[in-house]
């Protein structure tokens, strides 16, 4: 008996021998890699001496476990970039989250795997991209026009001052800023398993493209970086102008989704792709999708397409111009050749103002529109607009596999093929996906009006279409708008769509300044409540300023009347041009 003993206590002794020499080698990479699977094989082996473990090895799991639960982000292990284990004996393993097995976690440390198992683990800290590249407390910081970055709370935002707020212990500080002081608003990037998807699938789309990251924006793009970085600048200001101008809408919130920006460089690129997605590239210059969660814009102010237009516009005219002036000079006296060079001189300056008008407009065409699809994508990201409320019933993979192939191959009869596929998965998707929290003339009516530099100054082109639409009395209800729930007016011819475009600017640019508060208060139960059976989310709005229908049709009609009538844009444009040659075409 007690030899039986004895052996009993011998064997529990060595195979606690080996389980403290195998936790030392786990955790010292040179004998990882070539003793791990050893190991594994006698871990398999083991005796039922390691019964009496089991709850240790339970008690483990369960405090991963819980470690795991106390993070808002944590439960999405593919949005977890790196991990810091704390072992028992002391030692701290950092690196590379490679996986998590059950209660194994696996690290990439110093180039090598290393598996770690729960037995040995103290306490985990999980780090997503988010605690590795935003060095902040707050979710916002504030740089400032001299470079100093603040990291606090904005708690009041008025017409030309800004608050700040810094913890201090039990207590707090707050700074009040001018916003001539402020450059911009930086915003904390999101880490969400989708939001990684997302990205990993445009690197696949877009090899080429470089990626600039700026907190809670990420761009694509293939432009020169020059131009990437007015890109960045761009959109960083206007996300900060967005945030700002909405403060009472956006405070106390989180955006739920990265905001990704795909710009193309060549304009081939980006209407190959829009069709992909059913958009006509050549009509629209961008768009943002709600289901992919990204905006796609053509870069009309790129070096390519400024190449292109001075090409066609100056460099080919002008050489052209330049052989009818020499031609012209061989054949009439030298004594001439001095006038000849003058007026010769006046026109192409005159291809030179066409030349930067042109440019100028194209200038104003990819800001403006960046501007509108932008707000989408921001409202989206917070919540406020085309919020997915159901996953369309299809095969993602198989959808933007089919579009690398359509991107990727040169042979025309194959890529209609693919397009033809693609344009039956993407009626799939759009079919099975349910959009709530949409209407169409709030989500058309707050991105034109944010379109305008700075927001919510008059658009002459929005405003001449009312102003027509009025004069033939041609204004459609308030009520009308409404019917239409998601989309960009679907169904309606082009006049009557840029018409109910022309109504919602309108109608949001009369509430923003009217009535600020009660429309953003609106769009918060907007997005945050449903309404019941039978309820009409006009009443909503109706109730939030405290108007009957008549009374708020009567006050926005007033409010219009206001403004004096401007000229056509399109005329003016034209008038702009004709001036510059009309000397020459007298």
């Amino acid at each position: 008996m007690k030899k039986l003993i004895v052996l009993a206590m011998i064997g529990l002794a060595l195979y606690g021998a080996y389980r403290l020499v195998g936790a030392e080698m786990k955790t010292n990479l040179k004998f990882n890699s070539a003793i791990a699977g050893v190991i594994d094989g006698i871990e398999q082996a083991r005796s039922s001496a390691a019964d009496i473990f089991k709850n240790i090895a339970q008690q483990s799991r369960s405090t991963i476990n819980r470690l795991f639960a106390a993070r808002d982000d944590a439960q999405d292990l593919a949005a977890v970039k790196a991990v810091t284990v704390y072992l028992k004996h002391g030692g701290v393993v950092s690196g590379k989250l490679i996986s998590k097995r059950g209660d194994t976690i696996t690290v990439e440390w110093k180039g090598e795997p290393f598996v770690i198992e729960p037995r040995q683990i103290a306490r985990v800290e999980y780090k997503t991209e988010r605690d590795i590249s935003w060095p902040y407390e707050s979710d916002t910081a504030v740089v400032r026009t001299n470079g100093v970055i603040l990291d606090g709370r904005i708690t009041d935002v008025r017409k030309d001052e800004v608050t700040v707020s810094f913890p201090q212990g039990g207590g707090g500080m707050e700074m009040t800023l001018k916003r001539s002081d402020i450059d911009h608003l930086l915003f904390a990037p999101v880490c969400t398993k989708d939001s990684l998807a997302i990205e990993k699938r445009l690197k696949s789309l877009f090899p080429k493209m470089e990626i600039y990251k700026d907190g809670n924006i990420t761009l694509f793009t293939d432009s020169y970086p020059t131009t990437a970085n007015a890109y960045r600048k761009l959109l960083r200001n206007f996300y900060s102008e967005v945030y700002l101008k909405f403060f009472k809408l956006f405070n106390g919130r989180r955006p739920a989704s990265q905001c990704f920006v795909v710009a193309f460089d060549d304009f081939q690129d980006y209407v190959e792709y829009a069709i992909t997605d059913g958009v006509p590239g050549w009509i629209a210059v961008g768009y943002f999708s709600p289901l992919e969660k990204t905006l796609y814009i053509f870069n009309a102010f790129g070096d390519r397409m400024e190449k292109m237009v001075f090409d066609v516009m100056v460099g080919k005219t002008g050489r052209s111009f330049d052989m009818i002036v020499n031609g012209i000079k061989g054949r009439v006296d030298s004594r001439y050749h001095v006038f000849l060079e003058g007026q010769a001189k006046e026109i192409s300056d005159k291809f030179w103002d066409a030349y930067n008008l042109y440019k100028n407009e194209l200038n104003e065409m990819t800001t403006s529109t960046l501007r509108h699809e932008f707000t989408h994508e921001i409202f989206n990201s917070w919540g406020f607009q085309s919020v997915v409320l159901s996953k369309p019933n299809i095969d993602k993979r198989k959808l933007e596999a089919t579009k690398k192939e359509f991107l990727d191959t040169k042979d025309y009869r194959k890529k209609e093929e693919l397009l033809m596929s693609l344009m039956r998965l993407k009626k799939e998707e759009y079919e099975g996906v349910e959009v709530g929290a949409a209407q169409s003339w709030l989500s058309e009516g707050l991105a034109t009006y944010c379109a305008t530099d700075p927001i919510g100054t008059i658009d002459e082109g929005w405003l001449f279409t009312y102003q027509d639409a009025a004069s033939r009395k041609e204004v459609n209800p308030i009520e009308f708008l409404t019917n239409f729930k998601v989309g960009s007016f679907p169904g309606l011819a082009l006049k009557a769509a840029l018409g109910s475009y022309a109504q919602s600017w309108a109608l949001v640019s009369f509430l923003m300044e009217r009535y600020p508060d009660q429309f953003m208060a609106y769009q918060i139960r907007f997005a945050t409540q449903k309404p019941k059976d039978g309820e009409e989310e006009l009443r909503w709005l109706l109730e939030s300023v405290g108007k009957d229908l008549p009374a708020l049709e009567k006050e926005l009609s007033d409010h219009m009347s206001m403004y004096p009538k401007v000229e056509d844009p399109d005329v003016k444009r034209f008038m702009r041009y004709y001036k510059i040659w009309e000397d020459v075409l007298k």
